[in-house]
């Protein structure tokens, strides 16, 4: 699956490659007890169990997504204002995502690289760009955390 280029777009194998990870690890994220359907989260439950409808375009947002920290040749454009070019915050700040549930998610993407057979040197790159968003897409529960007195 892997090519041959400098870009880590490239060496992912280009968009078909990276929308087939993508792919995997959605449908994944979705059965995974800490952050899918049986998540003690409500939030996540409730996306995991009732929101499926949305599912194929947060697909394609994830592809771009992924696309574009990669350097490939694919703008990605959050869907909610008030965010930087590659800002997840806003996106997520209403499912109150524990770093807990974040590193769930995170390793179902180790997961899905490796199912695809991602060499080492390129999954690391691609997790370290997943993780470099985990303090943005962990606030909306943070600050839950902060503003209840018994913690949520």
């Amino acid at each position: 699956m892997a090519a041959t280029g400098t870009s880590l777009y490239d060496r992912l194998g280009g968009v078909f490659a990276i929308a087939a990870v993508v792919d995997n690890f959605s449908d994944n994220v979705i059965e995974n007890p800490i952050a899918g359907k049986q998540s003690a989260n409500p939030a996540l439950r409730d996306w995991s169990n009732n929101q499926l409808d949305r599912l194929p375009g947060l697909k394609f947002m994830r592809t771009l997504w992924v696309c574009a920290v990669a350097g490939g040749p694919f703008p990605y454009v959050a869907t909610r204002p008030g965010q930087g070019p590659m800002g997840l915050e806003n996106a997520h700040r209403n499912l109150h995502i524990s770093p807990e549930e974040f590193d769930a998610v995170a390793g179902e993407l180790e997961k899905s690289l490796n199912h695809f057979g991602i060499p080492e040197q390129e999954k690391s790159e691609v997790l370290a760009a997943f993780s470099a968003h985990k303090d943005e897409v962990t606030l909306g529960y943070k600050q839950a955390m902060a503003a209840s007195p018994s913690g949520m």
